[in-house]
């Protein structure tokens, strides 16, 4: 699925100042050590306790078995980074931890990422983010918790503040329920962000989970977005006492038995008000271009507990396919100001839709019916036809694409100041069709990355000014520009190949790089990055950039020989963009790799003082016979 406006993050860009620290976790490691990658800490906790802003932590592969808690605190543009080593596969295990124990925790925490783990058996909550800020868990795997998999939150409202969730994958969570014995309310979640101001959900898969999916509650202004949720016990996505919520462009669906409550699936989407100690009533929350099939109710509010109506909400420009219950269901209550608009709700036998407050609060308008009676959800404008779905009753996004003649095509409110893309990250354009795909006037969407900009260089610079260089970025369709990111935060936007920064200061170390995106917001990998330093009025003379010739290759080493360069004292050597070595000398070989495999190569010289090289060139070398490794999810 195509993320709007998801950003994949690169851990080159996690080092976000030059004269950051790496430390070295490993399971042979002690917890008296350096830290260093000859001599690692033992635990992820002793780590935490001595990085400063802008350091990493690189965990070696391996099973680790001790909870963690991490209170480290970076800063905005100096974020502090923990990630396995690249290739190495860490796990984070509970299994014999004590009940009611969380496996990792953030506490108090501020700008630190976790990235790439796998975090499986707690005997509470796998992830938990307490009275955090700034704190972004990307790419992980988390898998049979007891509880919830991810929790953010705390003990006040709010606790949490910009929480970044993406690309994680939550599964088999609230296990306390795993017999289906739990009647009352208070449900565990794969994903629970409560008491939050400020998070970003962006890329997750949550899926098989044995209380609810996702959840915003108690929070202000979430972004939810381009996540596929699906088979969870109670409710797939919901808000609770929340605000300001988008939720965007997420596939949610239902057909595992396994995960049916009382013979019924989940809800789609789900608002309520429950009893809380804080109440934050639901309101000013927007829900577009979502795709929800086999649901029990496609769109619910329960007007139950605290109640109090759908305030200032928006459902606009959603698929709805084929729920056991009514497509549509909203209790009549105080609702004020909210509209359904431009919705397809295409029923399979479905209930029409009843007690929906029209005309009590909620304007319903030009939606599409198909498979049902619309009821007392009917409103001016609707259309009674086929959608003509590409592949109806499929469980995947594309399968929900309108085809030519749908009926769908051309008869929606003009929103587009609201909706401004469709599910697929397609502009709409006039004329408007309904639903989350817009089919009439699309271009093809891009989805491809551009190339990432290579051989960043320094051409000149004084005391206050320094001008760099590098070579175009490719696309398929075209750059629109390149962001300049200097020391972790981006300080231009610019649509040429070079760029002078004239806030340089004397005595500074900068470090640059250079990421290029196009039109449809797609961002290429940062480049390699230049290291710049200031020691007196002017920026010192640093190495000319070494050239790699000859590689050789067996089917598990790589072989590189480099030339002499003048002032070189060492040379780093990146394998895809990873530095992997240190050396003095003109050669090195790669060793323990896997067969016919292609890395990449490129080197940059240092000399006494520390300053870099440019980068030298890029080598491709693809190792002798074998199969290919398959790729690690």
């Amino acid at each position: 699925m195509r993320l709007l406006g998801a950003v994949a993050v690169s851990y080159v860009l996690f080092a976000s100042t030059a004269d950051a620290a790496t430390y070295f976790v490993a399971t042979t490691g002690s917890d008296t050590a350096s830290g260093s990658v000859t001599a690692p800490f033992r635990t992820i906790k002793q780590a935490s306790r001595v990085v400063k802003p802008g350091d990493e932590v690189v965990v070696r592969g391996g099973v680790y078995t001790e909870a963690t808690s991490i209170s480290s605190k970076g800063t905005a543009n100096a974020r502090i980074a923990f990630h396995p080593a690249q290739g190495e596969q860490v796990i984070l295990d509970g299994s014999n931890l004590p009940a009611g124990t969380d496996l990792l925790t953030l506490n108090t925490a501020e700008y630190v990422d976790i990235a790439g783990f796998e975090v499986r058996n707690s005997p509470k909550s796998g992830i938990v983010l307490w009275h955090a800020t700034g704190v972004r868990l990307l790419d992980n795997h988390i898998h049979h918790t007891f509880l919830n998999g991810i929790y953010v939150g705390g003990s006040t409202t709010p606790a949490c503040y910009d929480i970044t969730l993406y690309g994680n994958t939550v599964h088999d969570t609230a296990l306390e329920n795993q017999y289906h014995t739990r009647t009352a309310g208070g449900w565990p979640g794969a994903v629970v962000v409560s008491r939050t101001d400020g998070a970003s959900i962006t890329g997750n898969r949550i899926y098989n989970n044995d209380g609810e999916g996702l959840i915003s509650l108690r929070s202000n202004s979430h972004l939810i977005e381009g996540n596929e949720i699906s088979d969870n016990y109670s409710m797939n996505l919901y808000v609770d006492n929340a605000r300001f919520v988008t939720a965007n462009a997420n596939l949610i669906h239902s057909s595992n038995a396994r995960y049916f409550r009382n013979g019924k699936p989940a809800a789609g989407i789900g608002v309520a008000n429950e009893a809380k100690d804080v109440p934050l009533p639901s309101s000013d929350n927007t829900f577009t271009n979502n795709i929800v099939i086999g649901t029990r109710w496609g769109f619910y509010y329960g007007n139950y507990e605290t109640g109090g109506g759908l305030k200032n909400t928006k459902v606009v420009n959603n698929t709805f396919y084929g729920t056991v219950d009514a497509i549509i269901h909203v209790d009549a209550s105080a609702h004020a100001n909210s509209v359904v608009q431009n919705n397809i709700f295409h029923a399979t036998a479905s209930p029409a839709p009843a007690s929906t407050g029209a005309g009590a609060g909620v304007t319903y308008a030009n939606n599409l019916w198909y498979g049902g009676n619309a009821g007392a959800a009917a409103g001016t404008g609707d259309v009674i036809a086929n959608p003509l779905f590409a592949n109806p009753g499929g469980r995947t996004a594309a399968d929900y694409k309108i085809r030519a003649n749908s009926g769908a095509q051309a008869k929606a409110i003009n929103v587009s100041a609201l909706v401004q893309r469709d599910h697929f990250g397609t502009a709409r354009v006039t004329p408007f069709d309904i639903g989350a795909h817009q089919l009439s006037g699309a271009v093809p969407s891009d989805s491809e990355a551009p190339s990432r900009p290579e051989n960043l260089r320094a051409t000149g610079g004084d005391n206050t000014s320094v001008s760099l260089t590098w070579e175009a970025a490719t696309d398929n369709v075209g750059i629109s520009g390149y962001s300049i990111v200097r020391n972790g935060a981006v300080v231009a936007i610019i649509n040429g190949t070079t760029w002078t920064d004239r806030s340089v200061v004397a005595n500074t170390v900068y470090l640059y790089q250079v990421i290029a995106h196009d039109a449809a917001g797609n961002r290429s990998a940062p480049s390699v990055a230049l290291r710049l330093a200031w020691r007196s009025s002017e920026v010192e003379t640093t190495p000319a950039a070494p050239v790699i010739t000859s590689p050789r290759r067996t089917s598990t080493t790589v072989s590189l020989q480099w030339n002499v360069v003048e002032n070189a004292t060492a040379f780093k050597l990146y394998r895809d963009g990873v530095e992997i070595a240190t050396t003095p000398w003109f050669d090195f070989t790669d060793e323990n790799l896997a067969p016919a495999t292609v890395y990449t190569y490129t080197l940059v010289a240092v000399d006494a003082k520390g300053n870099l090289s440019p980068v030298s060139n890029s080598v491709s070398v693809k190792t002798l016979g074998g199969r290919s490794r398959a790729a690690r999810h």
